[in-house]
């Protein structure tokens, strides 16, 4: 289902042309009221379930991924996997707490004219995604000689402003 989020105006499209496994599931709206975050795809089969996304080959972008758990399968056992790009490891997923929603940043500039992004079964829960997001940057931004650049922190000191 594509949505185009109200204070962003951001366009998330359906990731039905991106990946052929998985089950697509729905969140209560009592632990989430934003719609971006309501619905998620699970993988309860397969070991290694990979998301196939178009890019430009050299082209740099912020890659970020969200997971909210929200108890969508009525178990509410806190699942933890492994989050891949390509064949190298990005992220441990943990999730600690349902009703909060997890994040992974990484930017990157894909020597391929596509992306893998996979979910690795590690045998701690089924492993789920809720959005990925894709933003393209200025290849002057972040500059680096050693390839991707995942997130470590991010503060803002002094300033009295919401940044999303």
């Amino acid at each position: 289902m594509n949505y185009t989020d109200t204070s962003t105006h951001i366009n998330y499209v359906s990731d039905a042309n991106i990946i052929n496994s998985g089950v697509r599931e729905t969140i209560s709206s009592e632990i989430s009221t934003i719609q971006l975050l309501r619905r998620l795809r699970s993988f309860p089969e397969g070991k290694r379930n990979c998301y196939k996304i178009n890019v430009t080959r050299g082209s740099k972008y912020l890659i970020r991924t969200t997971f909210l758990y929200g108890n969508y399968d009525g178990r509410n056992m806190l699942p933890h996997f492994d989050l891949l790009l390509g064949a190298n490891k990005w992220a441990t997923v943990n999730i600690n707490n349902a009703s909060n929603p997890q994040l992974e940043e990484i930017i990157h500039v894909p020597s391929l004219d596509y992306v893998q992004i996979c979910l690795v079964d590690t045998g701690h829960g089924t492993p789920f995604i809720t959005t990925i997001e894709f933003r393209t940057l200025k290849n002057h931004t972040y500059v680096t000689q050693y390839g991707s650049l995942k997130l470590y922190l991010r503060n803002d000191f002094g300033s009295d402003i919401i940044y999303r």
